[in-house]
């Protein structure tokens, strides 16, 4: 929808600072581009098909309207109407842009969209036995490399995006030196706006981390594949030896998708997930169990409380879709 014009330079202000709302407010980078273009759609079709250029004028039929007019529209890079996903997907855009209006104050935006199939939450969270589930397979799956360095490995990277709360990017820049495994802290150095944090490690999460380090690890390191444990094998060349977590070519390990969505798949886990949705199911657990929403924030790295309010939001939609 980029190529969509859009000429108020009230809805023109409002796409901008909507995107940049969503950015610190620590939304993945896909809702920080594609939210915004869901909302230049809309305010398009205020402006073509109702003459609406200012957010004061739209009132909650002008919204049904648009909805209509979305499933009679096509999807214009694979042919047909649009899917009940994607259309979800301008209902969470709408409703989280309806929430930034009236939390800044700017207006009172009254705009309650339906989803075409159920009220999910806006996040994908993980259920607690969801979470165990992955655990449990850490070390079944059949390959021909080693189970055992594999299945640490995989430990550690639960360790560390559930258990620690860290975004990807945060993970992947982790160097070996950034755990102390005598205070139990991971050290954040490079987190969102380059601020640095400490993390603290829990129990469990410890002998997980513990145990990739001082064996598993090893074995990304080495070129005899059998083997895995400390000072065992010849060492491969050009690795990268400071990070934290490795791949099979003992190089920084830069995407977990994969090897989270086999996991995934031996656990029955039918929704896709990513390190992101661990973050923010740790979160929604973490406030489950009753700890106080400002020390969530500091424990994820929110700047602001308003950041961390979202789960607030998650905890309550996941209590309603309960009962």
């Amino acid at each position: 929808m980029k190529s969509l014009s859009v000429n108020s330079d009230n809805f023109r202000y409002l796409e901008k600072s909507f995107g940049e709302w969503l950015d610190i407010l620590g939304y993945a980078q896909r809702t920080v581009t594609g939210f915004p273009l869901h909302l230049r759609e809309f305010f398009h079709f205020m402006e073509t098909r109702k003459h609406i250029t200012h957010l004061a004028y739209i009132k909650p039929r002008h919204v049904t309207e648009f909805f209509a007019h979305l499933r009679l529209r096509g999807n214009k890079k694979l042919g047909g109407g649009l899917s009940a996903s994607t259309i979800n997907g301008y209902v969470s855009a709408l409703n989280l842009f309806a929430r930034y209006i009236n939390q800044s104050g700017k207006h009172i935006l009254d705009i309650n969209p339906r989803r075409e199939e159920n009220n999910t939450p806006e996040r994908t969270i993980l259920t607690t036995e969801e979470i165990n589930a992955l655990y449990e397979v850490t070390f079944e799956l059949n390959s021909r490399t080693n189970n055992m360095a594999m299945g640490q490995r995989d430990r550690a990277i639960l360790a560390i995006f559930y258990g620690c709360g860290l975004r990807k990017a945060e993970g992947s820049k982790l160097n070996l030196s950034d755990i102390d495994l005598v205070k139990r802290l991971v050290f954040v150095r490079k987190g969102k706006g380059n601020k640095q944090r400490y993390v603290p490690i829990a129990n469990k999460n410890y002998e997980d981390i513990r145990t990739y380090i001082e064996q598993g690890r090893y074995w990304f390191l080495q070129d005899n594949s059998t083997l895995w444990s400390k000072k065992k094998g010849k060492l491969k060349a050009n690795t990268d030896d400071e990070a934290f977590f490795l791949n099979g070519k003992g190089k920084r390990m830069q995407s977990f998708y994969s090897r989270l969505a086999q996991l995934s798949e031996l656990a029955g886990i039918q929704t896709p997930f990513s390190t992101h949705t661990l973050r923010h199911s740790i979160a929604t657990h973490l406030l489950q169990s009753g700890m106080p929403l400002e020390e969530i924030a500091k424990f994820l790295g929110h700047s602001s409380l308003e950041s961390t309010q979202i789960y607030t939001h998650i905890c309550e939609t996941l209590k309603t879709q309960s009962q």
